[in-house]
């Protein structure tokens, strides 16, 4: 049971480095396939759908395990694009500038035409040195419609004493590039209208970006007796390269009034975001699982905190009951909180000088998001078993003091969103 318990947490470690990872070799001896497989629907109220199909191959051979994994999503559905709330009609022009879409009075501005599909594959080659080591290798890569990752990982175990306490090291890279639609926006540049002749290039926008993110992970998993197990983790990821997002504007409005100001013929005055070029985040991470007879309870706290001034807590909580022979129940409890990036201000002034980066991206905003969901499983023997998960996201967040004024009292400057996710598995 302590091997067992163990290998399934220490699979979980490599997973925080962004690369896939298979089980502990003390987990596998037997040479077969295993595989995992589910499909998911995430729907947000009136804005992003989300429907995926994932699956998790593993093979082992004499010790030595090959993990393979396939995701596949596709998005469609409105996007917020940055832009506040007006009293008045808006006119956005298409992330490719073919084409525009208007935003009646008093509704959100959300991009209709936001659509993306995503192929990611990863594989990792996990065997034995020695006695009480292990080596992991990884590659992974992703493609979207204007965006390609690519990435490789490494990682080591090794085990102390009688092999309850496992130290792991780790390191990954990744090297992205991003094509917009239509191009990547340069900094501050105003949002301009359908261009009439398609050989004219639009001078807010330039080619193609790229960025690089760099991880570091340290961890340790600790079994304590024979029903409780224990993980701490420290992770630390640097990015650089181009870390805005080419589809997010701020609206520029009267610092009397509050409504947007006049802009390029047909519109008002939409400037693309500015991040900066750097991010690094310091991650810490802990968990704990116990059993209570056939009960299972494990709880997980993760402090985040980056050179942006975002910081953020998570606390994750599942508990595992079963039901009669073959089945069982779990609910799942999350909470997660942050604070806004330095940068992060839901519009800019007319006549203010531009600051040095600014976004009106809620996800780097002041917030808070819960989830409530339960799963149900069917043990059906051999390593088979079917299950359904169903869960409720809701995210509300606040606006910087003194943000309302004008016609922007009228409004909340940062809505809520709901959603609701949908899952079912197959393992064999």
């Amino acid at each position: 049971m302590q091997l067992k318990i163990a290998a399934s947490l220490v699979a979980a470690t490599g997973a925080l480095l962004g690369g896939a990872s298979g089980p502990s070799i003390a987990a596998e001896k037997v040479d077969k396939w295993k595989f995992d497989t589910s499909v998911a629907y995430y729907g947000e109220s009136d804005r992003v759908q989300d429907g995926s199909a994932k699956m998790l191959a593993v093979r082992t051979f004499d010790g030595s395990v090959l993990t393979l994994r396939a995701v596949l999503d596709t998005l469609t559905g409105a996007s917020a694009n940055g832009a506040v709330q007006s009293s008045l009609p808006q006119t956005f022009s298409n992330p490719s500038g073919g084409g525009d879409y208007r935003i009646n009075p008093g509704d959100i501005p959300l991009d209709p035409t936001f659509q993306d599909t995503r192929l990611a594959v990863s594989a990792n080659w996990l065997r034995p040195i020695g006695s009480r080591y292990e080596i992991d290798l990884g590659a992974s890569a992703s493609k979207e419609y204007d965006y390609l990752h690519t990435g490789v990982n490494a990682r080591i175990n090794r085990d102390l004493g009688r092999r309850n306490t496992r130290l792991t090291f780790g390191v990954a890279f990744a090297a992205d590039s991003i094509d917009p639609d239509g191009g990547t926006p340069l900094a501050f540049r105003m949002m301009l209208p359908e261009m009439d002749d398609d050989d004219d290039p639009n001078p807010s926008k330039t080619g193609s970006e790229s960025k690089t993110v760099a991880d570091l992970f340290l961890g340790v998993t600790q079994v304590f007796g024979k029903r409780t197990i224990g993980q701490l983790n420290y992770s630390l990821s640097a990015s650089s390269g181009h870390l805005s997002d080419p589809y997010k504007v701020l609206s520029v409005l009267d610092p009397v009034s509050g409504d947007p100001v006049a802009g390029p013929p047909g519109m008002n005055l939409y400037l693309y975001e500015n991040r900066p070029d750097e991010r690094t985040k310091h991650s810490l991470f802990g968990m704990i699982k116990h059993k209570f007879g056939r009960q299972v309870v494990d709880g997980s706290y993760r402090y985040m905190t980056d050179d942006w001034d975002v910081v953020s807590h998570t606390l994750d909580f599942h508990w595992r009951s079963p039901i009669g022979a073959n089945w069982y129940v779990q609910p799942h409890l999350r909470y997660y909180t942050q604070t806004a990036a330095d940068f992060y201000r839901p519009y800019l002034l007319d006549g203010d000088p531009l600051p040095d980066h600014a976004t009106a991206d809620y996800r780097l905003g002041d917030m808070d998001g819960q989830t409530l969901g339960v799963k149900v499983g069917r043990l059906l023997g051999a390593g088979r078993e079917y299950s359904a998960r169903l869960e409720y996201y809701q995210q509300s967040g606040t606006s910087p003091p003194g943000s309302s004024f004008g016609s922007l009292d009228q409004f909340d400057l940062f809505p809520s969103v709901d959603a609701i996710i949908v899952q079912v598995g197959y393992r064999f």
